[in-house]
């Protein structure tokens, strides 16, 4: 992967999130069907079923109840993209949530683009 093909996947991902109430089926077409998702967060959401989910549609299901439970206020951008980092088979994003938190995604992309693996960070 180029610089370039890791800026454009970057630019679509952040625009889905971004989208006003955020576009789900923008987002959900940044992962491939056989995704692994780890995220500090989602025992929270799930009643503490674990902090990994597999599968698209344990993905959506999971984004869409984040979406509903966590709105982003009126006219505030809810990731600030901060920094880009490529790695072999992965990208690094940094960014500042809508709620003033430091975050970083590391995504595994497969060679169509999507991703396969993505394990979250907060700080």
């Amino acid at each position: 992967m180029t610089f370039d093909e890791a800026r454009a996947f970057a630019d679509r991902w952040y625009a889905a999130w971004n989208a006003s109430g955020g576009d789900l089926d923008a987002i959900m077409a940044c992962y491939d069907p056989l995704i692994e998702h780890s995220s500090p967060f989602i025992a929270r959401f799930n009643g503490g079923s674990g902090a990994t989910l597999r599968g698209i549609d344990a993905v959506r299901a999971y984004f869409a109840r984040a979406l509903v439970s966590n709105p982003t206020p009126p006219g505030v951008v809810r990731f600030s993209p901060m920094h880009l980092t490529l790695g072999t088979e992965s990208v690094l994003l940094l960014y500042r949530r809508w709620t003033g938190e430091l975050a970083g995604e590391v995504f595994v992309l497969n060679p169509g683009g999507r991703i396969v693996r993505s394990i979250s960070h907060y700080g």
